[in-house]
């Protein structure tokens, strides 16, 4: 009991601190490598609203079968319980936490992301979750 407890409780950690991907905002723009296409803060809030509910969409769809395990469906509750809680979050509350990670990608503080400073932040976030795989305990 302690162990799921333990495990439940490092899961919901690590869901509360997802990284968002720095992914193009909408699918028009092509934003693959050396495109030199841009995203400004205003783009990105509407690919990571845009993602919340997709994220939210996709997760109900999984909650709804009916051979889930317990354990999967814990995973998937607290997954989705994350979501609901941005999508319900004040504007200006969430608009506040969309900077604060913009503001981490944009390296450079031109206020624009681009592809290098995605792929940058991509791959920083790769090794984040590597090392909290290999169990540093450090937090993802």
């Amino acid at each position: 009991m302690r162990w799921s407890l333990l495990a439940a409780s490092a899961l919901l950690a690590a869901c509360l601190w997802v990284p968002s991907q720095a992914a193009p905002p909408n699918p028009e723009p092509d934003v693959s490598a050396g495109s030199g296409e841009t995203i400004t803060f205003d783009q990105y809030r509407e690919w990571r609203l845009h993602n919340i509910q997709e994220r939210q969409t996709a997760l109900a769809k999984r909650l709804a079968a009916k051979d889930l395990t317990a354990d999967q469906r814990n995973r998937l509750d607290q997954q989705k319980s994350y979501y609901d809680w941005l999508a319900g979050m004040p504007n200006d509350e969430r608009d506040r936490r969309f900077r604060e990670r913009f503001d981490l990608i944009d390296a450079n503080h031109d206020g624009k992301i681009d592809t290098a400073e995605r792929a940058a932040w991509r791959e920083k976030q790769r090794d984040r979750y590597r090392q909290h795989a290999a169990g540093d305990g450090a937090r993802p």
